[in-house]
């Protein structure tokens, strides 16, 4: 019987694996407060540099990529010819 049920358990791994959905709205785990989970890609050599930071300041590396964004937001401007969009 433990067999059936390790195989049975496997077929819904390779099953979900395979499942080919799209993107869907964050759910209530990944949104909490003000914040939202999400994830990106960066190179190899961003990854060790935000990582060095958040070593060396003794912060994560959540916080550092949140204070880097804050302070380009600050400094960013629209292209003169540039409407803004609502998002």
């Amino acid at each position: 019987m433990a067999k059936k049920q390790i195989v049975a358990g496997l077929n819904a791994l390779v099953n979900t694996a395979n499942n080919n959905t799209p993107a869907q709205e964050p759910t209530e785990a990944t949104v909490k407060g003000d914040k939202k989970v999400v994830s990106f890609s960066v190179g190899s050599e961003t990854d060790e540099k935000l990582r060095y930071i958040a070593y060396y300041d003794r912060k994560t590396i959540s916080a550092v990529i949140n204070e880097a964004l804050d302070a380009y937001f600050k400094t960013w401007t629209p292209a003169p010819q540039e409407r803004p969009r609502k998002l």
